[in-house]
């Protein structure tokens, strides 16, 4: 699948995961306060994250699942946000067809990698195809093989990054008489994470059977 991006857009799969994860800290300290937050459940991980390691408040698995969740759906979501900022432009090609290369709707929207979105999920695999319980399990393989090669320096350099952000937010809180000052962040990320409101983050450790 082919997505038109662009250099504000947020990076694809495949360079989330080339040449190892956590040697590109800036990206996957942002891709872990993304996505890997919502996953694991934004109300629990400020404070968890402030108080332990990454390797040890995330487990393989969950980071696992997380990397398939983004694997599964960024076409999808990247389209319905490029397609959308096309048509609140007011552009000529809003309503044109999406021009990539894998199977989507009528609409040309390109649908999950590995799960279908239309009616209920079937029993086998927890909705997920063959395809994507390989998947899941060549992910829990690189991110074992990620934490042992990084040996923890990532998850020191992300826990003093988790402990600045609390330390801001604190003083947001306190600013003009506990009065919150207006704030405008860029999270591209965050702009995709609306399609996985239903997702609650549950998966099982260790590598899966695909049946």
């Amino acid at each position: 699948m082919t997505t038109r991006r662009t250099e504000s857009d947020p990076p694809t799969p495949d360079e989330i995961e080339l040449n190892g994860l956590r040697i590109k800290v800036g990206g996957y300290t942002e891709f872990a306060d993304r996505m890997i937050r919502a996953v694991y459940g934004k109300s629990r991980y400020g404070a968890s994250s402030t108080s332990m390691l990454f390797d040890d408040l995330i487990s393989p698995s969950q980071e696992a699942f997380t990397l398939l969740l983004y694997r599964n759906g960024y076409d999808n979501w990247m389209w319905m946000h490029n397609h959308a900022s096309l048509s609140s432009g007011g552009s000529e090609d809003s309503n044109g067809p999406y021009e990539g290369g894998g199977e989507g709707d009528e609409d040309g929207c390109p649908k999950y990698k590995y799960t279908k979105r239309t009616g209920d999920f079937t029993s086998r695999n927890g909705g997920w195809s063959r395809e994507g319980m390989k998947k899941y399990n060549e992910l829990y393989d690189l991110v074992q093989k990620d934490r042992k090669t990084d040996a923890g320096t990532f998850g020191g350099v992300y826990k003093v990054h988790r402990d600045q952000l609390s330390g801001k937010k604190r003083k947001r809180r306190n600013n003009d008489g506990g009065q919150r000052e207006k704030l405008t962040i860029s999270d591209d990320l965050g702009q995709l994470l609306t399609a996985m409101d239903s997702s609650d983050g549950s998966s099982s450790s260790g590598a899966v059977e695909a049946v």
